[in-house]
């Protein structure tokens, strides 16, 4: 069945596509930033976000952003994706890193066989996705599907999701040994997995990014796509899909979930330092810091560093919004660009930190939760800038990418 034909059958049911804009997404994010702040201590407490929280992005639509159309999303582009993620992650860095993981998981899922996004969103458009691309499933064929079991680390927001999409390696057909490893992405349902709490540590505790546990577990096979299909952009869901926001390369797209989180973490760490510098004064001569050349002198060199940030980061999404299809060179630039801007946000936040003085040691000053917070995102792999930057140099002097790499 075509997608149109489908989402005219869905109208006809009473399910019509959602209708919200860009600007109205971004206007409902920045009315719930003071609530979200408020729970940011709460967050921390259960290492996990507050139901509330949660709650909260349901009730206003904006767990929809990436979610097709056909399905009742708002098939928004990753620029209004960015956008709202960046006003919740201003916040709290760990409310905006659940935020945008509930929606980028959407648009993986989108890229499945239709058939598992019906599974999933026939009934409830609204559900929760969480992700784990290391693969770390054991995997066995059968009739039908495979058998998977396994333990995945660093999985953000489990304890609020309905599915998790889980990364595991199918052992080679007999006579087959020697090819490239068959990675494939599993579709599993709340009731297939369990939460192993293992998330005890020092920057981003609310995300509750504990291990999920499957144990033995039939998957059926049009609830799997291939890692290769991803990483090329042909997948399932990105035939049957007429948008081309569904056949971009996986590393692409997963990639501005964690740049626009860290962007918007670090312009609310620095929004809070300027606002503490005005009042504050030195110890001993009670002058106004503001009023020091070489404060004056930081804060424009920070805030140069964070808007640098952001403005790489946008001009990745103006390559992703124009072109149908990516060429391998904006690819490998793309990638670059990302990094970087992680990297520019940690040179920021970790100037902001040393910047205030003894007082953003105390758990009760929230510019230490930004500062491991920041840190901590920006250490995911997915943007790790050594492996961008070998790849982006390779090119550069017309050497072949790196064969390890999985772009390329």
């Amino acid at each position: 069945m075509a997608a149109t034909s489908e989402a005219n059958e869905m109208s006809s049911t009473g399910r019509s596509p959602a209708t919200i804009t860009h600007a109205e997404a971004v206007e409902r994010a920045r009315g719930m930033a003071d609530a979200i702040r408020s729970r940011s201590a709460e967050a921390e407490a259960l290492r996990r976000m507050p139901e509330a929280t949660v709650q909260r992005f349901v009730d206003a639509g904006l767990v929809r952003l990436l979610t097709p159309r056909v399905f009742g999303g708002h098939e928004l582009t990753f620029d209004a994706f960015a956008d709202v993620t960046i006003e919740i992650a201003r916040a709290d860095g760990s409310a905006g890193w659940c935020f945008s993981f509930l929606n980028v998981h959407s648009w993986l899922l989108a890229t499945f066989p239709v058939e598992a996004q019906q599974d999933v969103w026939r009934e409830r458009p609204d559900a929760r996705l969480a992700n784990v691309n290391i693969p770390a499933g054991q995997v066995s064929p059968v009739e039908g599907g495979y058998r998977l079991s396994g333990d995945w680390p660093f999985a953000s927001g489990i304890t609020h999701c309905d599915w998790a999409l889980l990364a595991g390696i199918v052992p080679p057909a007999r006579g087959a040994e020697g090819g490239p490893p068959d990675v494939r992405l599993f579709l599993v349902p709340r009731e297939d997995w369990e939460v192993r709490d293992t998330w005890h540590v020092t920057g981003q505790r609310g995300t509750g990014s504990h291990n999920v546990v499957v144990k033995d577990r039939f998957v059926p096979q049009h609830r799997t796509v291939s890692m290769a299909e991803l990483s090329s952009g042909q997948t399932p869901g990105g035939a049957y899909h007429a948008n081309p926001l569904y056949r971009l390369p996986i590393i692409t797209a997963l990639a501005p979930s964690l740049i626009a989180t860290i962007v918007g973490a670090s312009q609310g760490a620095y929004r809070r330092w300027r606002a503490a510098t005005r009042d504050r004064t030195t110890m001993y001569s009670r002058e106004q810091v503001a009023s020091l050349s070489h404060q004056q002198i930081r804060l424009a060199e920070i805030s140069a560093e964070i808007e640098t940030a952001e403005l790489l980061f946008r001009r990745t999404l103006d390559t992703i919004r124009q072109a149908e299809r990516l060429s391998m060179e904006q690819r490998v630039r793309i990638r670059r660009d990302f990094a970087y801007s992680a990297v520019l946000c940690v040179r920021a936040v970790e100037r902001i930190y040393t910047a205030s003085g003894g007082g953003a040691n105390y758990e009760s000053n929230p510019l230490q939760r930004d500062w491991r917070d920041v840190h901590a995102m920006a250490s995911h792999a997915g943007i790790n800038f050594d492996a961008a930057a070998e790849n982006f140099g390779r090119m550069e002097l017309g050497l072949p990418l790196n064969p390890r790499d999985p772009l390329a």
